[in-house]
């Protein structure tokens, strides 16, 4: 990996993100409710007990509908907590009060779990899973912990592009869903 690499994906990031941020608020709604109401009727979704998803930021694609769903379908809901040397996905509550949002409070989402759908957030995605995110790498260190579950990038039809670079340390995505379509059999099982 050298310097091509790393610029080739500070270029993505950069043109993605300024793509992103042109998005209205009206827009990122009515994008975001497309997405999850195609993984709303995927089996995968309703078969899963646990779901660990995100808080969206920067006009991510935004996964609260989808949040909504599985807390009033009774399954386990996870968000991403970072500390200074790890991220991990810790339990919401069950029953939130409206003004609390969805603060992580319970324990952590065990490595061995099968039963769970990662919701992951992304700058770009290609057909092959291949996910680049922020830089930082902290997805693909905890989704390396926990290697059971099935990984969906949540994305715009535009962070969909041809091909990403990709480090042996990068951990794929079985599936990518954006208000335009589904990328992977994943979801089809």
């Amino acid at each position: 990996m050298g310097d091509t690499y790393d610029q080739d994906k500070r270029l993505i990031r950069g043109r993605l993100r300024a793509s992103r941020s042109q998005l209205s608020p009206g827009e990122v709604a009515r994008l975001s409710a497309r997405a999850c109401a195609r993984l709303l009727a995927s089996p995968i979704f309703a078969r899963a007990r646990h779901v660990a998803a995100y808080a969206a930021a920067d006009n991510e694609l935004d996964p609260a509908r989808l949040i909504e769903a599985a807390l009033a379908a009774g399954k386990n809901v996870y968000l991403p907590v970072t500390s200074r040397e790890r991220f991990d996905f810790v339990a919401v509550p069950a029953r939130p009060g409206p003004e609390a949002g969805l603060p992580p409070g319970g324990p952590c989402l065990p490595p061995e779990m099968d039963d769970v759908v990662f919701l992951v957030p992304g700058v770009a995605f290609d057909a092959r899973g291949v996910r680049l995110g922020r830089g930082v790498g902290w997805y693909d260190r905890a989704l390396g912990r926990h290697t059971r579950g099935i990984r969906i990038g949540l994305a715009y039809e535009f962070q969909v592009v041809p091909s990403l670079p990709e480090a042996p340390w990068d951990v794929r995505m079985h599936a990518i869903v954006t208000e335009a379509g589904v990328i992977g059999a994943a979801l089809a099982q």
